[in-house]
């Protein structure tokens, strides 16, 4: 190769080298590009965008009513109402009676699917009946109840409730018994018998942990009362409304 030959071959790496550089250099962001712009009294290229997360919603400090499944909630119900009663006596004649109904609960509730409350409560059931003279007699019994509710969300806090229940009930009663001689003794009697209900209720979310429930419910019982000695059974039913109160604790 000439020495003519070598100096072109070196000439044109140079200068390929030198394109090189200018295109890397182009590339690069001019550090004093906002520095001339600013002196020209024109505005500065705006930074590139950084990528930012993604904006997280803010749960809401508002407690809401729980309708999802194998939530555990305990607490208590009451029902009170002014009601009537009707029962058979010895003396073949049916009695009715203006009472106070009441009935009073612990419980423990389960929602065991999306919206469905299942609820179980073990507590005191009573009532008044009327005897053959005319006299009253205050019946106390044991309750266990079994419910199921249907969980209809309204707000964020406030759901509408209905449900039927059914349980049984046990207990017993006082009555006059008058001796062959005159004298007259108390005698116990024991009563069994099914208690039914249909509620109307509506639910509301104080916290995040406590709930309070109201509304009417339709209230209907049927029992036997045993008389040990008559040897007689005697049929006593009522039907009505109340007022139930519940009060529950919910298990996050």
């Amino acid at each position: 190769m000439t020495k003519r030959m070598k100096r072109l071959t070196g000439s044109a790496l140079a200068g390929a080298a030198c394109a090189a550089v200018s295109l890397t250099a182009a590339a690069q962001p001019d550090p004093f590009a906002d520095y001339e712009a600013m002196k020209r009294g024109q505005t500065p290229p705006p930074p590139p965008a950084a990528s930012l997360p993604a904006a997280q919603p803010i749960p809401s400090p508002e407690p809401e009513i729980s309708t999802a499944p194998w939530k555990w909630s305990f607490g208590g119900r009451s029902a009170f109402s002014y009601t009537g009663i009707s029962n058979d006596t010895l003396l073949a004649q049916e009695q009715s009676n203006t009472t106070l109904f009441f009935r009073l609960t612990p419980t423990v509730g389960l929602t065991v699917y999306e919206r469905v409350l299942v609820s179980a409560s073990f507590g005191l059931l009573g009532n008044n009946l009327t005897r053959e003279d005319g006299s009253n007699a205050t019946s106390v019994a044991a309750l266990l109840e079994f419910t199921g509710h249907y969980i209809l969300p309204v707000t964020r806090r406030l759901a509408f409730l209905p449900g039927l229940g059914i349980g049984p009930y046990f207990g017993s009663n006082d009555r006059k018994l008058r001796l062959p001689d005159g004298r007259k003794v108390d005698e116990a009697s024991s009563t069994v018998g099914v208690a039914m209900s249909m509620y109307g209720m509506f639910g509301y979310q104080v916290s995040p942990n406590l709930s309070v429930r109201t509304g009417i419910a339709l209230y209907s019982l049927f029992q036997t009362e045993r008389v040990e000695s008559a040897s007689k059974s005697l049929g006593a039913s009522a039907v009505h409304v109340g007022l139930p109160i519940e009060l529950h604790f919910h298990v996050l």
